[in-house]
């Protein structure tokens, strides 16, 4: 069963240039892009499938795991795994100052995630 795209709208927890993430009621994110916005710039039109490919060649447990993919006429879904813990800058800005014990794991989960992607090939933007 499909859910219309004013009812995802509903749950969005991030909003984006061409797309917005939103909870689903199985406890995944979904990415939806749409299409319409996405074709007013080029370098997204041309690499809005490039993300789910890299997705499916990459399992690592600090790089959010790719469930399933959907495309329609007008949008196009990316189901991922739920990562409740919110974002990391809004982390920083909360709470001003964080300890050297935690800055010390977040850099390392994030130098193991990059180093992960590096020696597949990938570099993040």
């Amino acid at each position: 069963m499909l859910v219309s795209l004013n009812n995802l709208k509903n749950f969005t927890v991030k909003t984006e240039l061409f797309s917005f993430i939103c909870l689903s009621v199985h406890q995944v994110a979904i990415k939806v892009i749409d299409k319409k916005k996405a074709r007013q710039d080029s370098y997204v039109l041309k690499n809005m499938k490039r993300e789910p490919r890299i997705h499916q060649m990459i399992r690592h447990p600090n790089i959010v795991l790719l469930l399933e993919t959907l495309e329609t006429e007008n949008c196009y879904y990316m189901a991922m795994e739920l990562c409740s813990g919110g974002d990391l800058m809004d982390r920083i800005c909360e709470r001003k100052r964080l300890d050297e014990r935690e800055v010390r794991r977040y850099t390392r989960q994030i130098l193991s995630a990059v180093d992960h992607l590096h020696t597949h090939g990938i570099v993040h933007r």
